[in-house]
């Protein structure tokens, strides 16, 4: 699950994309024409932005999510107003539930058997909404015209309310309880976007906005998703060793760190198995990432850590960092395989320095605390030893 602080810093940002394009509808009398004008093709730059990024970093998905946008955005420009009331009723319908599928499914490739799939999904989707669009038949109509909800959601249909409204749900709950929570709160916010955009499409440039804030919101998805790659560990969601120098060049007069190491990691992978051990990494960074005292933890390489303790002298860190040695000592772990399930312990030893005038650099640093972590190795494991 979650923590409230997470999810709200995490859909903090789209929100904030989302409401900026809202207040320029809201204030479009004191904005000038010309810049209303351009938003097709700044929509248009930004979806082909997109493609390249996406195509780049294999993150497939967005280029399924764009480019519906895109033939959405040239269907109301260039059909007739008739088929371009029954392209509203049907993308009003299905774009959610597009939007939901592709932030289920995992990235495969996109010519892989899975990414072949996406594509036939994805053309014959476009093959109904087209076909619909062209000759909607009076049994559907019906169905789109029933009647659900007391008040009216003119121009929007109750059925297309009824989806957006479960869908919100569904994205709700990844939200508080899946991991990529990056990606879910973006998603729920693209969709009430799209909602918004189409409830007030008679609006002058509100679906415009509604599509260009959809775009960006995605945009800044691949950059966080760039950064994340850079400097976040993928297994264990901990900052990496290249956020570690970042953030050491940052570093005031007076800082502490340990190093951290799990006792007997390479004897645990042996006898339970790699992806077994990956899941004790996984523990140990959730733990390690608790840190009080103001520190931080990142992933060094392998089953190192290092808790980075910015103006804190070495008594200090030492407190914290023997606190999570207890809490890690006293977690049990739970071994599964297919017929039993065994509870063992797993233990961390750690060395703590605090730099001096004799320090070149933290470098310098870490490699007391490493030497302090030795010692603590050499001294029985499951303990906290300062250089």
């Amino acid at each position: 699950m979650n923590s409230l602080k997470s999810i709200f810093l995490n859909i903090l940002i789209p929100i904030f994309i989302s409401l900026s394009f809202a207040l320029v509808i809201y204030n479009k009398a004191k904005v000038p024409d010309f810049l209303f004008d351009i938003l097709p093709y700044l929509f248009y730059a930004i979806v082909l932005i997109i493609v390249a990024i996406s195509w780049h970093f294999n993150r497939n998905r967005f280029i399924f999510i764009v480019v519906p946008l895109i033939m959405i955005q040239l269907g109301f420009t260039y059909l007739s107003a008739q088929k371009a009331t029954y392209l509203f009723m049907c993308t009003s319908l299905l774009y959610p539930l597009h939007l939901l599928m592709f932030l289920v499914l995992k990235e495969r490739g996109l010519f892989s058997l899975w990414g072949i799939l996406k594509i036939g999904f994805f053309v014959l989707e476009a093959g109904i909404v087209a076909y619909l669009t062209y000759s909607l038949d009076s049994t559907f109509k019906e169905a789109l015209n029933l009647n659900i909800f007391a008040i009216n959601f003119y121009p929007l249909k109750d059925l297309s309310i009824v989806i957006g409204i479960t869908i919100s749900f569904v994205m709700l709950a990844l939200v508080i309880f899946n991991r990529y929570i990056i990606y879910n709160t973006s998603f729920l916010v693209m969709l009430v976007t799209f909602y918004l955009g189409f409830y007030f499409i008679k609006t002058p440039h509100a679906l415009e906005m509604a599509f260009l804030a959809i775009s960006m919101i995605i945009l800044t998805i691949l950059i966080r998703e760039a950064y994340r790659l850079a400097f976040y560990d993928e297994l264990t969601s901990l900052p990496g060793r290249r956020a570690l120098v970042e953030d050491m060049a940052k570093l005031g007069r007076k800082y502490s760190l340990a190093m951290c190491d799990i006792d007997f990691f390479k004897k645990f992978n042996d006898t339970y198995g790699h992806d077994t051990g990956d899941d004790v990494l996984k523990m140990i960074a959730v733990k390690l990432s608790e840190v009080s005292g103001g520190g931080k933890a990142y992933r060094y390489g392998g089953e190192e850590f290092v808790l980075l303790f910015p103006s804190k002298d070495i008594d200090e860190s030492f407190i914290h960092t023997d606190i999570l040695r207890q809490n890690i000592a006293s977690t049990p772990f739970i071994v599964r395989n297919k017929k039993t399930q065994k509870k063992i312990f797993v233990n961390i030893s750690s060395g703590v320095a605090q730099n001096t005038a004799k320090d070149k650099d933290p470098f310098a640093v870490m490699k007391r605390a490493d030497n302090a972590l030795y010692k603590a190795k050499k001294a029985g494991r499951n303990q906290v030893i300062k250089a």
